[in-house]
């Protein structure tokens, strides 16, 4: 049946699949547990490290955020474009991810393990052993067969594991007196590890039999669809985290410690909105197919978002509280999380716009979105970190992800030929009232 949708177009009517918000639920719940367990790691390391060290530490945790998207190198999102409408290519679709993940695996730890060595980073050997770990992503992949389901519970499952396991060898190192930025990184990566093998474990169960030993599909059409998502990918990861790169270059290892705890905390709080878009991938999918893309992204998108704004004029007050959980030397981190606060909303609003552009198959837009962004961040932080140091490097981040929500909004507006009306955006008008009023809760909650 068709129907008139929210934006005053003819497409089927199409509800979002309650698997989707179950799975983003528990995917949050999975995060809430890894991020808590991330955060006291985090706070372990901060006491048992000094400033240039913990700053040291964070800076390698974000060029192996960076490194996981360069071994994913769009693997994850092809194999879901490629099996979710037809599972019998799971077999030998799965199989050529693999050969990718293990490739990209190989290159990253010879860009990253040989270049701590090259650039005499400090305690590279550590960096070395540690750039290992994501190699071990392309077992991770035995989880297609249940993402395609939208079944999330073992998957989170496994990342609680995997995140418990990484505090406790986090707690091990630092009580028994030989923490460093180097073993911590490697306690970190080894909890990682741990959760790739258990993803493998839980997820080979759920593959068809014919995916063992099955031959793999040829490179050509596979490394179309995927690299074009994983530069996208890399792109994101790098606009995320470049400023680490000139932060530390400019201000010193001292500098990049408290921004990075306002970027952990920011992190934390984009949970929802990049769990809720990877889960619905599937499902936007399908909606392509069925002609009912617009709608079904603006249904994702827009309590999302505005969700997202109540939330984060509620806790904008808290700022500086929450920065010196780690102590008072990160207390700098928060003015800097009062600004990268804004971002969240932005994100919350172009993950699943920029997910529906790929669900569309309009990978090149996608890359093309993401690495003008990477651009922008750049001009930016280059701009403002000499003058604003790290706030300005927050000033960026924000901009850079209007940035992407804006170019995703125009390339469905393209896709579709959705021609905007004053019926189809009132709606949004309720993202900055509900942030309006969550500020004005916050404050008067905050005041005594």
């Amino acid at each position: 049946p068709r129907a008139a949708s929210p934006l005053g177009t003819a497409e089927p009517t199409v509800r979002v699949p309650a698997r989707v918000w179950s799975g983003a639920i528990w995917r949050f719940g999975g995060r809430v547990w890894s991020s808590a367990c991330t955060l006291l790691a985090l706070a372990l390391a901060a006491r048992s490290l000094d400033l240039a060290a913990f700053g040291r530490l964070t800076y390698y945790l974000a060029v192996f955020a960076v490194l996981d998207a360069v071994v994913d190198s769009g693997s994850a999102q092809a194999l879901v474009q490629r099996t979710a409408g037809a599972s019998d290519a799971l077999p030998s679709a799965l199989a050529r991810a693999r050969r990718l993940r293990l490739a990209a695996g190989a290159l990253g730890v010879v860009l990253v393990g040989g270049g701590a060595f090259l650039l005499g980073e400090p305690e590279a050997p550590w960096v070395a052993l540690a750039s290992l770990y994501p190699a071990t992503h392309a077992l991770e992949l035995s989880t297609i067969a249940l993402r395609n389901d939208l079944r999330w519970r073992p998957q989170v499952a496994v990342r609680a594991v995997a995140a418990t396991a990484g505090l406790a060898l986090t707690a091990a190192v630092t009580w028994s007196g030989h923490a460093s930025a180097g073993t911590l990184l490697v306690a970190l990566a080894s909890g990682s590890t741990l959760g790739n093998l258990l993803a493998h474990a839980v997820g080979r169960r759920s593959l068809p039999p014919t995916a063992s030993g099955a031959r793999p599909e040829p490179w050509g059409p596979f490394l179309r669809l995927a690299l074009p998502l994983g530069a996208a990918a890399i792109c994101q990861q790098a606009y995320f985290w470049i400023d680490n790169a000139l932060l530390r270059a400019l201000e010193g290892d001292e500098a990049v410690g408290p921004y990075n705890v306002a970027v952990r905390l920011m992190g934390w709080s984009l949970s929802v909105a990049v769990y809720a878009s990877a889960v619905a991938l599937p499902w936007l999918t399908r909606a392509h197919g069925e002609g009912a893309l617009l709608t079904a992204t603006h249904r994702l998108a827009l309590p999302l978002t505005a969700a997202a704004a109540l939330g984060v004029g509620l806790v904008t007050p808290w700022s500086l509280s929450l920065a010196t959980l780690f102590g008072e030397a990160f207390a700098p981190g928060g003015p800097i999380l009062e600004v990268l606060l804004l971002a969240v909303i932005a994100v919350h609003a172009g993950a699943p716009l920029l997910t529906a552009v790929t669900a569309s198959g309009h990978s090149r837009a996608v890359l093309g979105i993401s690495a003008s962004a990477l651009l922008l961040n750049l001009v930016l932080n280059a701009w403002w970190i000499p003058t604003e140091g790290a706030l300005g490097a927050a000033r960026a981040t924000v901009a850079t992800e209007l940035w992407v929500a804006a170019g995703a909004v125009f390339v469905l507006v393209r896709i579709t030929r959705f021609a905007p009306s004053w019926r189809g955006l009132a709606p949004w008008l309720s993202v900055p009232a509900a942030w309006a009023a969550g500020r004005a809760l916050g404050g008067l909650l905050a005041s005594p």
